[in-house]
């Protein structure tokens, strides 16, 4: 009775380990099979990580097979043309902003040499204006005017007038107020020797001239 007992229970355990063993073997063969097809060869690939050898050369860390790698080159020679294009973009770009940047700084200096320009006009009409008004305004008066002001606004102004108005002005002057104008004064820039202007034109040319 104890022999058939073990008999019995010994055809159990094999039917069980037969029952778990067959479903482990089909799974082992879709698996090899499904491996084949990828190109894989399971068999090196087993060796490979029985034996601690890493993963086959067939198969890239990236997980893309080493038969794609003439299509990766190319891609990556087209990035890098790419990348030389706009390293070139680049490059025309700033020789242009460097254009327009002298382009700016000589706009700049023309204005400023314009602006320079347009105050010595202005400076000069100013001072043939005042030049022609105490030429022909009464020295006396004159020098009453050049008396309230201070002695260097005062010295300026007759520093634009003729050495002859200077000398009728000064006169006119007490010697305190001469004295200290004379120390201040300087040549002429600008004499207009050759114009002769009658009381009544210079007046009214004053009167047109001077807001």
């Amino acid at each position: 009775m104890d022999e058939k007992k073990k008999s019995r229970f010994g055809i159990k355990l094999l039917k069980f380990f037969l029952a778990l063993l067959i479903p482990i073997l089909f799974l082992l063969l879709l698996t090899g099979l499904f491996l084949k097809l990828s190109g894989i060869d399971p068999v090196s690939q087993a060796k490979a990580l029985i034996f601690g050898k890493g993963v086959s050369p067939a198969v890239q860390t990236s997980g893309v097979p080493a038969s794609t790698s003439p299509g990766l080159k190319q891609q990556i020679a087209n990035q890098n043309a790419t990348i030389k294009s706009l390293q070139n973009d680049n490059n025309q770009k700033s020789d242009q902003i460097a254009q327009l940047q002298n382009q700016l700084k000589q706009a700049q200096n023309q204005a400023n040499q314009q602006n320079q320009t347009q105050k010595s006009q202005n400076s000069a009409a100013l001072q043939t204006v005042y030049s022609q008004t105490y030429k022909n305004m009464d020295p006396t008066k004159a020098a009453a005017i050049f008396g309230k002001l201070p002695v260097k606004q005062a010295a300026n102004y007759i520093n634009m007038l003729d050495d002859a108005t200077k000398a009728s002005i000064l006169e006119n002057m007490t010697p305190t107020q001469a004295a200290a104008i004379t120390q201040l004064l300087k040549a002429p820039q600008n004499t207009n020797s050759s114009a002769t202007i009658t009381g009544s034109s210079s007046s009214t040319s004053v009167s047109t001239t001077i807001p």
